[in-house]
C-alpha cells in the first residue's frame, strides 16, 4: 500500500453536552460568530460552524452528566489572526461574566491564545502559533 492509499483521519468534531442547546447555539452565533448549522426540532442536537471547523452539542441527560462532562471539557481551536478575531469579539466578551474571558496572551510552547467559557463550562482556547 503506497501513503496515497493509507487510510487517514481528516477531520475531528468535539461533541459537547450542554444544559440547552438553544441558548448554547445563540451564544455561540451572537457572542462568538460562528454560523448555525443545524438545530434539531426537539432542541436535543445542534452543529455551528466557523470557518472550517465545527462544534456539535448535544443535551445532557442529567445535571450529574452535564456536571462530569461539560465543565470537564476543553476545545482548543486554531485561529488565522487571532488578535484580529479577539478585536472583533471584544465588545460582546466584555459583556460576559468575570472570569469567563482571558485576553490574548503568549505560551511558553509558542502559542498565542484567548480563551473563553460557554454558558455551561466548557472551555474554548483559541490559539495561533507565534512567528
Amino acid at each position: 500500500m503506497t501513503d496515497k492509499d493509507q487510510p487517514i483521519i481528516e477531520d475531528a468534531v468535539a461533541i459537547v453536552p450542554v444544559s440547552d442547546v438553544r441558548r448554547t447555539v445563540d451564544f455561540y452565533v451572537d457572542v462568538l460568530g460562528f454560523e448555525q448549522r443545524f438545530v434539531s426540532q426537539d432542541e436535543t442536537f445542534a452543529i455551528v460552524l466557523h470557518g472550517d471547523a465545527a462544534i456539535h452539542f448535544v443535551k445532557a441527560g442529567s445535571p450529574d452528566a452535564l456536571k462530569a462532562t461539560a465543565e470537564n471539557i476543553s476545545i482548543y481551536l486554531w485561529v488565522r489572526k487571532l488578535d484580529a478575531l479577539h478585536d472583533l469579539l471584544k465588545p460582546k466578551l466584555d459583556r460576559l461574566p468575570e472570569n469567563r474571558v482571558r485576553k490574548p496572551f503568549d505560551q511558553a510552547y509558542g502559542m498565542r491564545e484567548f480563551h473563553v467559557k460557554d454558558p455551561d463550562g466548557c472551555l474554548l482556547l483559541f490559539g495561533e502559533e507565534i512567528v
